[in-house]
Formats: C-alpha cells, sequence, structure tokens
C-alpha cells in the first residue's frame, strides 16, 4: 500500500509530459492524485487503496468531466489489490460505465495497475514503456 503523500512525491513520467498537479484541483470538485500534461493532453494517476467500485467508478466520472471540450487524456488507477478486489474485477466494472459514457468524454483509456507492480525499487515505471503495457489493464 502506498500512501498519497508518496505516491503524489513519486516521479510519474511520459515522454513529452510535464507535471501539471500533484494534489491540486484540476477544476471544482476535482482534486486528482497526480496529473502529467502535454498542451491539451493529460495523464490522470489516481492512487487507490479503497476496495469500493463505487470509488472507481466515481473518479472515473470526475476525470470524464475534466475531460470534455478541449481537453483529452487517460486515466490511470494505480490500486493495492485485496482480498475481494483485484484488478480484473475493478478493469470490468470500470469497463461498464466508461462505455455508457464514452460518447460524452474526451476520456480515450483508462488504465488500471497493482501498485506492486507500477511502483519497482521506489520508482513509478514510464507510462509509455512496453513493461507498463504489460503490466496493466486496459480498458479502450
Amino acid at each position: 500500500m502506498v500512501s498519497d503523500k508518496d505516491f503524489k512525491l513519486l516521479k510519474h513520467q511520459s515522454k513529452g509530459y510535464d507535471v501539471f498537479l500533484q494534489g491540486e484541483d484540476a477544476e471544482s470538485g476535482y482534486r486528482p492524485d497526480y496529473v502529467l500534461k502535454r498542451n491539451n493532453e493529460y495523464i490522470i494517476l489516481e492512487s487507490e487503496n479503497a476496495t469500493s467500485r463505487k470509488t472507481f467508478i466515481g473518479g472515473m466520472l470526475k476525470a470524464a468531466h475534466f475531460l470534455t471540450g478541449s481537453n483529452f487524456g487517460i486515466l490511470i488507477y494505480v490500486m493495492t489489490p485485496k482480498k475481494n478486489t483485484q484488478v480484473s474485477s475493478i478493469a470490468r466494472q470500470i469497463k461498464t460505465y466508461f462505455d455508457y459514457i464514452r460518447d460524452i468524454t474526451n476520456l480515450r483509456k483508462i488504465y488500471v495497475i497493482e501498485a506492486d507492480k507500477y511502483i519497482m525499487n521506489g520508482d513509478a515505471i514510464s507510462i509509455d514503456s512496453e513493461e507498463f503495457k504489460k503490466l496493466s489493464v486496459c480498458i479502450e
């Protein structure tokens, strides 16, 4: 399990993107854990230790709302799996609701990855790496 504070201190990276937010408001009522930005393209990262699917779906809806108009991007959930909450089960739950809102948002993809796979030896793996793609579940 990684705390929100520690997650925000990690060096999250993807080629060509700069740090945009580290726990600040993206818009009124929406404060993602970490956001990278390149022009009007965003990578929104959320560290999630909860086991409630409602938490994941609520976070997706907030990201989808932010990613409208001229804002485009992806959402990444870095989660700590529990006995009743695994990456695959969360991805299945999210997909149902993502399919429902897809036509009204510029949220293009959602990735779900275990914290222990995303953070190795105290460092976050690069989001644009093949390793990230292999270790995460992508919802398109």
